[in-house]
Parts: C-alpha cells; sequence; structure tokens
C-alpha cells in the first residue's frame, strides 16, 4: 500500500471519527422539569442564566460556574464556595432580584441564553414572558421543593443537562452521608420540637408540613412545631398552642426588637436568631443541606443546652381566661356586698360596745 493510499486512509478515519464526536457533542438533551414540562436542548448549554442562589450553588458544586453569563443578585453576593468573586471575576451580569417581580427580562434577553434556570415558585409567572421571547427555561423545584428527594431531583436534573450525571450522583451522596451523620449528632436532642420562623410580614411565617424544612428536621430526629401546611403566616396565640420547645428566627431582616414586637419572647420559650450565614444554609434548598445539622446543633446548645443537660421542657401554664362582663358584675356586686357587710359589722360592734358602756 501506498503512503499516498495511507494518508487518504487515515484522513478518512480522522475525519469519521470527527464526525462521531460532532454527533455526539449534537445529541439533543431531553428532560422533565419541576412544572412537568418536556424541555430538550440541542446540546450542552454553554451560556446559562441562574435566577435563585440555590440553583447557582448546585452549578458550582458540580464546578459549571463558567457557562454561567447572568445571575440573581443573591447569587452575586453568595459565599458559598466563592461564589461572589467567581461570578464577578467573570463579568457575570446581574439580572435582578429573587422574585419573579425582581427579575430583568431585558437583561436576560440581552445575553441571548442558551437556557434560563429558573425557581418552579418563585418564576412560574414568568413562563410565558420566557416562552413569547423564545427562551428556553427549565424550572426546577427550588424554594417549592416538599421533600430532602425535591431538592436532590434538582442536582440531578442539572447534572443531566450538562452531561455530569456521575458528579451529581456523587454530590447526592455526599448530602445524604451529610445528614446520617447529622442524625448522630443531635441525638441528644431527639424529639425536641423545633418551630422555624422565616419572616414578620403582616403575620409570623413558619415551615409548616410539606417543605424541605420539615422533612430535614424529621430526618434528623426533630419534630416540627407547625401543624400547618407549606410555608404559611400564623398568630401568636397558634404558636401558644403549638408550644415548641425551642423557637428558631431564619429571618434576614429581623431584629431583637423585631422579634420583641411580633410577641414571641413572651410565650417563654428559647429564641433564638440566626446569624445570615446559618439562615442561609437552612433556607436555600441545595448543596447547603449538608451543612443544616451543624447549624441546628449550635442553635439548640444556644437555645436549650448542652447534649446531656437537655430536660424536658416544663409544660406552659394554661393562662386563666378573662371574665365575661357579666361575670365581671357579679364579681363586682359581691365585693361591694361584703364591703357592706363588713362596715355594718363593725358599725353594729361598735354600738353594742357603747350601750355596754352605759349601762356599766
Amino acid at each position: 500500500m501506498s503512503k499516498r493510499v495511507k494518508s487518504v486512509l487515515l484522513l478518512l478515519v480522522v475525519l469519521a471519527l470527527l464526525a462521531q464526536s460532532e454527533l455526539v457533542a449534537e445529541a439533543p438533551i431531553v428532560v422533565t422539569d419541576a412544572l412537568g414540562r418536556r424541555v430538550e436542548l440541542p446540546g450542552v448549554p454553554k451560556r446559562v442564566v441562574s435566577l435563585a442562589p440555590s440553583i447557582t450553588e448546585v452549578l458550582a458544586a458540580l464546578d459549571l460556574l463558567d457557562y454561567v453569563v447572568g445571575a440573581d443578585r443573591f447569587s452575586l453576593e453568595n459565599w458559598y464556595l466563592n461564589i461572589s468573586s467567581r461570578l464577578r471575576e467573570r463579568g457575570v451580569v446581574n439580572v435582578g432580584g429573587y422574585w419573579w417581580s425582581d427579575v430583568r427580562v431585558e437583561e436576560i434577553l440581552r445575553l441571548d441564553p442558551d437556557v434560563v434556570l429558573a425557581d418552579a415558585g418563585a418564576h412560574r409567572p414568568l413562563l410565558e414572558t420566557f416562552e413569547s421571547y423564545n427562551l428556553t427555561v427549565l424550572h426546577l423545584q427550588g424554594g417549592s421543593a416538599r421533600s430532602i428527594n425535591d431538592v436532590l431531583d434538582d442536582v440531578y436534573t442539572i447534572g443531566a443537562v450538562f452531561n455530569k450525571t456521575s458528579e451529581a450522583e456523587e454530590l447526592i451522596n455526599s448530602i445524604l452521608r451529610a445528614l446520617d451523620e447529622g442524625r448522630s449528632l443531635l441525638e441528644p436532642y431527639r424529639g425536641v420540637r423545633v418551630l422555624v420562623v422565616l419572616d414578620f410580614w403582616q403575620g409570623i411565617w413558619v415551615a409548616g408540613r410539606a417543605t424541605f424544612i420539615d422533612d430535614v428536621l424529621s430526618r434528623l430526629g426533630l419534630v416540627n412545631a407547625a401543624t400547618t401546611i407549606s410555608w404559611s403566616v400564623v398568630s401568636l396565640e397558634t404558636i401558644y398552642k403549638w408550644s415548641p420547645d425551642i423557637i428558631l428566627v431564619a429571618s434576614p431582616y429581623a431584629t431583637n426588637e423585631t422579634v420583641r414586637e411580633s410577641g414571641l419572647y413572651d410565650l417563654g420559650k428559647p429564641v433564638v436568631l440566626l446569624n445570615s450565614t446559618e439562615i442561609d444554609i437552612i433556607s436555600r434548598p441545595g448543596p447547603l443541606l449538608a451543612l443544616v445539622p451543624r447549624v441546628l446543633h449550635s442553635a439548640l446548645q444556644r437555645g436549650v443546652g448542652r447534649p446531656g443537660e437537655v430536660l424536658t421542657p416544663t409544660p406552659t401554664p394554661t393562662p386563666t381566661p378573662a371574665p365575661t362582663t357579666r361575670e365581671a358584675t357579679g364579681l363586682v356586686v359581691q365585693q361591694v356586698v361584703l364591703v357592706v357587710a363588713v362596715a355594718v359589722a363593725a358599725f353594729s360592734a361598735g354600738l353594742l360596745a357603747g350601750l355596754k358602756r352605759r349601762k356599766t
């Protein structure tokens, strides 16, 4: 075989390999998002907009930040894995706040992303707007996650979109291991009733049942004192009836004065205000789940006591109900009659004493 023929054959082999690699690279990626929508991508996205810090944290944990061209402002201020510095160094554009009404759609359009990673709860109202501009949007459970599994599904979905399923599975396993270790860490506090307060806007907002926080508490051997469903606003009287052993305030805007005005301090229960880092950890449904056990352990030590010192909380005494108007009137009448009777008795005793003196 001549050198020329060998060269031609070698060239054909190289071209075939290149063609095969291009076909693999261009293979479409199909996933189902948190809204049940079938989302198809022509290939691994190279330009990504993330609209939630928890989503950005998953991208960081899977080493995918280099694909991010736009992010919400909370992601741009994120301390986890040095996300803030890494995004700012690359000139990632601020596309607004977390809630749908704060998202700058015009900035997203200008970035021309391959995919927008959105929160199924906070960004659902923007779906039609995104579709009208032919933007590919993938909704993840995010803040609407109802369980740990929902959070882990988000991790796996992002891994599938970027052909990083093995890395996603490794991240999922590391989170589960951390939660298992956390259950052992919190064993001395097993059964403690915890209430997580998230905000004080027009009432007291708490994490109820069917939230990822509720699932995390249960997984770690604790009890969610709230019996409402999902994230809900409740009254001080309702919290009193729940009788939590400890109240954790996970609101970034809350101060001691805010808590005092809410009346939580009047319940006679330990109230612990979490710092900003602890709030991020306990409220973001993503890789930070692995750090939740230590945050809870620290908060319980501050509020309830150290392991070995945990006592059965003293039941809060039931307050005596205020008397009705009729009952109050009756009490007043009884008091008046008693005073008159005493006065008459005293007058009679004095009169009799005087008569005796006269006789003598």
